[in-house]
């Protein structure tokens, strides 16, 4: 039991550690002066998603290679290697060389702290769902491509949602402020993000959030939303043929919605970034739009990072061993 409880803590303190020296990296790699301007809105934020997500893959890997030689002991893969290398801290489910008190102090503190920000995470996608379903229940659906859900009376709501079952949520009262080309622009922009998956890729950004820092994490999210808006903005100017029309739209929206929250996975339209947007749309011009990568990109980037941490396991399992002896 007690080599059981110095794995996890060490373990812990391993993930953590690695979330947040990665989590600095790429926090230094987005303050470089990248020539954003040259790219489109759909890149960036495929760049975005992967580097929002890199820290956590890096983490969960260094802490697989770790682990790995332990854990097939156990499952009879292997043999125990702990007495080959006596001389430092054992990372090993079956026996351990001694809890230090630096790692159980980290470990515990990183295990607590995770723990609370997943279950925040669960709570806050609960509640989201049972706002959702309680928003459709008062409203009709319209088909098309992706399901128009029209909710009457207040809310000021012109929304992407859902991960699987994906939808638009939009109040009638926008309806009835916004002008039909202005409204065509709105609902183009929110089917941008259901094709692009946005809110999958909101949710994925929050998951991998909980490796790093909280307010390193709210960066990354922030990064990726906004050029995501950019990206949809895009699609909606293409759609209309007009940006100035999309830009009025953004305008009136945003007054409308000045004290709504977010009730899906990506922000409303015209909750993001505002300024930044509508100078973007009176002054550049329409490109054609790029299609979303940034799950793909980002899986093969984790598949290659775990692949690259697998291959150098026992590296990777000394190296993590001899830090933590020597830290500690």
């Amino acid at each position: 039991m007690i080599a059981l409880l110095a794995f996890l803590l060490e373990c812990a303190a391993v993930a953590a550690t690695v979330g947040v020296l990665a989590s600095l990296l790429v926090r230094g790699a987005f303050m470089l002066p990248w020539p954003a301007s040259r790219l489109r809105p759909a890149f960036r934020a495929d760049g975005a998603f992967v580097l929002g997500t890199l820290p956590a893959v890096v983490a969960l890997a260094v802490v697989a290679a770790a682990a790995a030689p332990s854990l097939s002991a156990v499952l009879g893969w292997s043999h125990d290697h702990c007495g080959s290398h006596g001389h430092h801290l054992h990372l090993c489910i079956l026996h351990s060389s001694g809890l230090r008190p630096v790692l159980a102090v980290v470990g515990a503190v990183a295990l607590a702290t995770f723990i609370f920000r997943a279950g925040a995470l669960v709570w806050r996608v609960m509640r989201t769902r049972a706002r959702l379903a309680a928003l459709e229940a008062l409203g009709s659906t319209r088909p098309g491509t992706f399901p128009v859900v029209a909710v009457p009376g207040a809310p000021r709501l012109c929304h992407a949602a859902g991960v699987r079952h994906r939808r638009i949520l939009l109040s009638a009262s926008v309806e009835e402020v916004l002008a039909s080309s202005e409204l065509s622009g709105a609902l183009a922009h929110e089917e941008a993000h259901l094709r692009r998956r946005d809110p999958l890729a909101a949710l994925l950004l929050s998951l991998a959030g909980l490796f790093v820092p909280p307010p390193l994490a709210r960066v990354f999210l922030s990064a990726y939303q906004t050029a995501a808006e950019e990206a949809c903005d895009v699609e909606a100017v293409l759609a209309v043929g007009d940006g100035t029309v999309v830009a009025e739209a953004l305008v009136k929206m945003a007054a409308l919605q000045r004290r709504a929250s977010t009730v899906a996975g990506v922000p409303a339209f015209g909750k993001l970034a505002l300024e930044q947007r509508v100078r973007q749309l009176l002054e550049g011009e329409a490109r054609p739009a790029a299609p979303s990568r940034a799950l793909l990109s980002a899986a093969c980037a984790g598949a290659g990072v775990l692949t690259l941490a697998l291959v150098h396991t026992a590296f990777l399992h000394h190296a993590v061993e001899t830090a933590l002896h020597f830290f500690s």
